[in-house]
């Protein structure tokens, strides 16, 4: 019988996977993802549809099916998730998912109801769209990679688009600072083209590798 061999996203999954364990799943296929959805889809209404999302050490792609249809899209994708996995590695659990999630964290504030009282009710402002610092420097590193696996004449439209979802609904008014987003990105950019990001050159390396 002969070997079945593996795609290009396939073999760099599994590149990947010897530097950070995940497993890939869909979100059409997930329960849980239906579950987040009922809460993210008001603000950001193709959630299932057209973002990957990574929990833990989960990466959800929307489905089968459009994986399939672009590979070339689907391993930039997974690059950027990859990112933050290593990411999530270096700083830990549950330090990297709760800076990912400040300020709206502090609104698990409410439950010290019992010993602020009513004054504790004021801990769900931060449920409201504000500046996340971290989620901003998460998301500059990963999209650094998207940038820098880009051809380089479609750099520059998508530059502009991912300014747009930072502050955007869909990452929930993330970083609405265009002039600091396009900075803090370039400077990712530029860090990984010198060496002197190992995450960020770990990811290229292995993507330029598969590509071979």
């Amino acid at each position: 019988m002969a070997e079945s061999r593996l795609t290009k996203f396939e073999q760099l999954v599994e590149e990947l996977k010897v530097h950070v364990p995940f497993r890939i799943r869909f979100k059409n296929e997930a329960t849980e993802m239906e579950v987040i959805a009922a809460f993210v889809e008001p603000f950001s209404p193709d959630f299932m549809e057209n973002y990957t999302t990574v929990i833990g050490s989960t990466i959800y792609f929307p489905d089968r099916f459009s994986l399939m249809q672009n590979e070339e899209r689907a391993m930039r994708t997974l690059a950027h998730e990859a990112v933050h996995l290593l990411d999530a590695e270096r700083w830990r659990m549950p330090f990297f998912s709760l800076a990912y999630i400040f300020p709206q964290v502090l609104a698990l504030g409410l439950f010290s109801f019992p010993w602020l009282g009513w004054w504790a009710f004021l801990f769900l402002l931060f449920l409201l769209p504000l500046p996340s610092p971290f989620r901003y420097y998460f998301e500059s590193r990963a999209y650094a990679i998207d940038l820098l696996l880009s051809p380089p004449e479609r750099q520059e439209s998508m530059m502009q688009h991912i300014i747009r979802q930072f502050s955007g609904w869909g990452y929930y008014k993330m970083f609405p600072f265009p002039k600091l987003v396009e900075k803090g990105i370039r400077k990712w950019m530029r860090k990984a083209e010198k060496g002197e990001d190992q995450i960020l050159v770990k990811v290229l390396l292995l993507y330029e590798m598969v590509n071979e």
